[in-house]
């Protein structure tokens, strides 16, 4: 958008998106994921994640990217609240307080180290391959998570 005059209007517009779209869904996917099961809504979440952060390493518009960014909300209202919800099952009510300081601890830690890593990305590479390696972050949070459900599961097999 070189020499546009509205950058900063659609620059607001684009950031809002996310916001629009979580308020929009993210009951919905709670109810979602009480009816079919919270790892299955994580499991698809992550999946949509990651192919919205790939596919926006080659956005050629500011359309293309508002349109994933509002997309990529869309997972980000599967995942939280699906993590809250596992979190609230599977810890002991003793810990429950320091469970979730330790989750939103690691959350505020990855909004520190997110815009770090990606400005060394982009700075080493370029803007889109920030996208890519977003992708592939997610793509290892996924993988490590079915490997904790499936130790779970052989850790508790009555729990299935």
């Amino acid at each position: 958008m070189h020499g546009h005059r509205d950058v900063v209007f659609i620059s607001g517009i684009i950031a809002a998106l996310p916001g629009i779209a979580t308020f929009l869904v993210a009951s919905r996917f709670g109810a979602l994921g009480d009816k079919i099961g919270t790892e299955k809504i994580i499991i698809v979440g992550s999946i949509g994640a990651t192919i919205f952060f790939f596919l926006t390493a080659f956005v050629q518009n500011t359309w293309e990217l508002g349109i994933l960014r509002f997309l990529v909300s869309f997972t980000d209202a599967c995942l939280f609240p699906q993590v809250q919800t596992m979190l609230t099952k599977n810890s002991p009510t003793q810990v429950t307080g320091r469970v979730f300081s330790w989750n939103q601890s690691a959350r505020y830690i990855g909004n520190i180290i997110g815009p770090l890593l990606g400005s060394l990305v982009s700075g080493l590479s370029s803007y889109s391959m920030v996208f890519i390696v977003t992708a592939g972050i997610v793509i290892l949070n996924l993988i490590l998570f079915k490997i904790n459900v499936v130790q779970n599961l052989l850790d508790n097999p009555t729990k299935s």
